[in-house]
């Protein structure tokens, strides 16, 4: 999706300028096409590549036409939600398999995901059901070592585009070629596990009055770990369970400052502004199933200097 020429640019300000040439004259083809009924009719993948190069362009605080897209959609009669996980999904089955050029630009693209999560909240507010998998495509990015012809690629995006804290992915700003990460995993080992496995005995997913069991409460309470970071910073984790399904995991020590992710099972916890060494969600309104199950699952703890962690 980002296989622009702006990518090799090595200009900021001249592939700024070609993108938003690019834009503009993309948008006048599916406005055009979405209305005429011409035979070649753009597809959902033109949109949403549209608008992750928008959202980038507008990230990296050059004129941009993003805030179009909701009537590029509506006169396209695309479900942009929908598009854009159909997208994400694809996209983070490339950064899975492949290597060389093609990951390259799927790490571009996740890059842009992570524009289109900065700028989009202060613009139209529509995407937020998308939020979600956006954030799980910038992290499936994180996760890839790069080959030689990634780590051009990556390189050349960063020089090209520079964009703040927010929007710039690690993977980007300090690339680890596949070699660096073999060498990492021998010095650290891939993932630290600071408890034993954590069963939740049977006997406890038992709810009082819709709640979790004091024994639930007690059990899921017990867990505590710490541990050092690849780049020696001491972790030391903390969760709780309250009686109405939220769940907080405060982490203290120097690597607080460095966690870019917790994650309970498949949930990503969000870390709260006033307060940034917790990090929470919510299960409340889960079924009864995945709700049990999720409380049992591990916390999984990321770190910017190549920290894994469980719990």
């Amino acid at each position: 999706m980002s296989a622009d020429r702006n990518e090799s640019d090595p200009d900021p300000r001249e592939a700024a300028e070609e993108l938003l040439r690019e834009l503009a004259s993309e948008e006048r083809w599916m406005r055009t096409a979405a209305t005429s009924g011409t035979p070649e009719q753009p597809e959902p993948d033109d949109l949403v590549s549209w608008i992750l190069r928008a959202a980038r362009l507008q990230a990296a605080g050059g004129d941009s036409p993003f805030s179009a897209w909701p009537q590029l959609a509506s006169a396209m009669k695309v479900d942009v939600v929908d598009a854009i996980t159909k997208s994400a999904k694809v996209s983070m089955k490339v950064l899975e398999e492949s290597g060389g050029h093609a990951l390259g630009e799927a790490i571009g693209d996740a890059e842009d995901a992570s524009c289109l999560r900065a700028v989009e909240p202060e613009s139209t507010g529509l995407l937020d059901p998308v939020f979600p998998m956006l954030e799980l495509w910038m992290e499936a990015a994180e996760e890839c070592p790069l080959d030689d012809d990634a780590f051009d690629i990556v390189t050349a995006r960063r020089e090209t585009w520079p964009l703040g804290e927010n929007q710039r992915l690690a993977v980007v700003q300090t690339p680890l070629h596949e070699l660096d990460h073999r060498v990492v995993a021998r010095l650290h080992g891939s993932v630290q596990r600071l408890a034993p496995v954590f069963e939740l005995a049977e006997d406890l997913a038992l709810f009082a009055d819709g709640r979790p069991s004091k024994r639930m409460l007690d059990q899921f309470n017990s867990r505590k770990g710490q541990g050092v970071t690849p780049g020696g910073h001491e972790i030391i984790v903390e969760p709780v369970l309250d009686d109405w399904w939220e769940v907080f995991v405060r982490i203290k020590g120097s690597a607080s400052k460095i966690v870019r992710q917790v994650r309970l099972g498949t949930l990503l916890l969000k870390r709260l502004e006033e307060d940034p060494d917790l990090w929470t969600v919510s299960l409340k309104d889960l079924p009864l199933d995945p709700l049990t199950r999720l409380v049992g699952s591990d916390i999984a703890i990321k770190t910017t200097d190549g920290g894994r962690f469980l719990i």
